[in-house]
């Protein structure tokens, strides 16, 4: 006889016990809960959803926020490089830029080191919708940041970038 849907749910439960029982002893950082990348996936998502709220109204998202931002800091980079820091493809930045271009938020040109290249800058009206911005992301920058020290901040940048070069190839 086939056993019902209750006992195979029983067993089912019974055998996720045990399987949680195993990894716990064997060891702990596989427990979602107490895995540091669980932790930063989930705080990563809470950011990326008030960052794109508080960006909504001015037409722009994270992403092309974060171009704008690496250019005004850096005034010209390649799309590969800006890629490399954005950790995504070329080709989806490349599609990235080709937008911010039509919104008349960055230039582009063939690089003059290198004509394979194309040079990315920021425009006069990128840096104005960043200055408009400026005031709601700090926002959300102090709320995220609230009641941790300064050294705390830098802990956790200097953890994150070490993290970040421990998986890079």
């Amino acid at each position: 006889m086939a056993p019902s849907i209750r006992q195979i749910e029983v067993m089912r439960k019974n055998e996720f016990e045990q399987v949680k029982r195993r990894v716990r002893s064997e060891d702990s950082r596989f427990i979602a809960t107490r895995s540091p990348f669980y932790q930063t996936v989930r705080m990563l998502a809470r950011y990326y959803a008030r960052m794109n709220s508080a960006l909504k109204p001015f037409g722009i998202d994270v992403a092309r926020w974060r171009v704008l931002n690496l250019l005004a800091e850096r005034e010209t980079m390649t799309v590969s490089e800006i890629a490399d820091e954005c950790v995504v493809q070329i080709s989806t930045m490349a599609k990235t830029i080709t937008r911010m271009v039509g919104e008349g938020w960055v230039t582009v040109r063939t690089s003059a080191s290198d004509a394979r290249s194309t040079d990315v800058t920021i425009s006069k009206d990128g840096l104005a919708l960043l200055e408009r911005t400026r005031e709601k992301i700090n926002y959300v920058f102090q709320e995220a940041l609230r009641d941790l020290s300064k050294t705390e901040v830098q802990l956790l940048n200097s953890l994150s970038a070490r993290i970040y070069e421990n998986l890079s190839p």
